[in-house]
């Protein structure tokens, strides 16, 4: 079977939650749930500006093949006035922030096929008003390395202009093994590196513009 083939199921594929002394597994979408309501957002949280780059650091041997793993657990925040990424406290409020995890599945090995490491956003909403710019960094260099960008479902259209952005629930980053262990550190522990860019305005109703096009198609009947 090809391992793109596989990108459908892995969704469903429970991981552990990130918050420390929680032994909880849960889909994704269930442990996006689980983390809003029954954990502390200053616990399992940080909150992101839009344009802050921000890197998650993985170590590889800790990756357990046919697995989720959380890489970071976002509260996206916008253009705000926050000044700078800190852990957020219990006022966060989801009218002003949206939240994200940026998962990462490891295909298990299989004979002529090549193992995949498939990043995609978790979100209460499918939305194309935020997006993120994920990239592996190669080593202390810290040079980006592009990897190939596939829609989670085929009856979507092509997003123009957004080969290297992913969105909630929309798509997926793939990488392959060769890529991975090619670009990881090296030294007492193999860490993978991933950088994160936020884009757009948090809108987890997502009804604004949605109210805006409707306005503006019974101007134009008028």
């Amino acid at each position: 079977m090809n391992a793109f083939a596989q990108l459908d199921l892995f969704d469903g594929i429970p991981a552990k939650c990130p918050v420390k002394g929680c032994s909880s597994k849960l889909t994704p979408q269930e442990l996006l749930a689980h983390l809003l309501m029954r954990h502390r957002p200053e616990d399992s949280m940080l909150e992101i500006g839009a344009e802050w780059h921000t890197v998650y650091d993985l170590d590889l041997a800790k990756l357990t093949p046919g697995c989720n793993h959380v890489v970071g657990v976002i509260a996206y925040a916008g253009s705000s006035d926050a000044s700078r990424s800190r852990p957020i406290g219990p006022e966060l409020q989801l009218v002003h922030h949206l939240p994200l995890i940026l998962m990462l599945y490891v295909s298990p090995p299989a004979s002529n096929l090549e193992q995949i490491y498939a990043l995609y956003l978790v979100s209460p909403v499918a939305s194309k008003k935020v997006s993120a710019h994920v990239s592996l960094l190669n080593g202390p260099g810290g040079r980006e390395v592009r990897g190939l960008r596939c829609l989670r479902n085929f009856l979507d259209a092509p997003l123009q202009d957004s080969e290297e952005l992913l969105h909630g629930n929309m798509d997926y980053l793939i990488y392959t093994a060769t890529d991975i262990w090619e670009h990881c550190t090296t030294g007492d522990i193999c860490k993978l590196q991933f950088k994160v860019v936020l884009h757009g305005e948090p809108n987890l109703f997502d009804t604004e513009d949605e109210l805006l096009d409707e306005d503006s198609m019974w101007q134009a009947t008028e």
